[in-house]
């Protein structure tokens, strides 16, 4: 991203830090995604957000690190989580990867990755797993084949009965609607097929996954 760019997503998140904490479709993947964990000294979440994950990472870990370049998400972060487990990072991922000397057990990052510059990230988050260290990357993709636009189809009717049953309402309000329609605009996803060909380059065999919402899963184990 360029300067202007990043500080109108920064801008944005720090709006969305100020939303409920309600359900979401991030939220829907999370018990998935930690089944595939196993325990370990050190946890990093990347663009950790309010800190929904890095609490439930406590389970997992000795210690959790959350990183995220909104100040209002760290904010809104440590009120939310005060587990002794946890710390708290208001940085750049890029940046926060590159100075550190730890190494993690697990490295995990949600509804983040399409933000960040894939390559040069996976880069650095290879050089920083320890060994039979895991990464998980749960995103949004690029619409390309038919059964791609067949599944967004399909979430598209199983949403409003999902908001019924979690949230007790169809829709999402007017304020969240609002809020996540300006940050949107600055969205970049790559294909299933792209992120095959990066992650695959760069890490090796790796386990990528479709999911129903709009979203899928990556795997590696180093």
């Amino acid at each position: 991203m360029n300067n202007g760019t990043e500080e109108n997503v920064i801008n944005q998140f720090n709006i969305i830090s100020g939303l409920p904490a309600v359900w979401d479709h991030n939220q829907h993947y999370h018990n998935y995604l930690l089944k595939k964990l196993d325990y370990c000294s050190l946890s990093l979440d990347i663009g950790c957000g309010t800190g929904e994950l890095t609490r439930l990472l406590c389970t997992y870990s000795e210690k959790v690190t959350g990183i995220d370049i909104s100040r209002e998400m760290i904010h809104t972060a440590l009120k939310r989580n005060r587990d002794k487990k946890i710390e708290y990072k208001n940085i750049d991922a890029m940046e926060y990867l590159t100075s550190t000397d730890r190494t993690f057990g697990v490295i995990i990052s949600i509804a983040a990755f399409h933000h960040m510059e894939e390559r040069k990230m996976l880069e650095l988050i290879k050089s920083k797993l320890s060994k039979k260290g895991k990464l998980i990357i749960l995103d949004l993709y690029k619409q390309e084949t038919l059964l791609e636009y067949a599944l967004s189809f399909l979430a598209m009717l199983v949403n409003p009965i999902m908001m019924l049953i979690k949230r007790g309402r169809l829709f999402v309000t007017k304020k969240e609607r609002e809020a996540w329609r300006d940050h949107f605009q600055y969205d970049n996803y790559l294909t299933i097929k792209e992120i095959k060909n990066i992650s695959r380059e760069i890490l090796g065999k790796v386990v990528v996954k479709r999911h129903l919402f709009w979203r899928y899963s990556l795997i590696y184990e180093n």
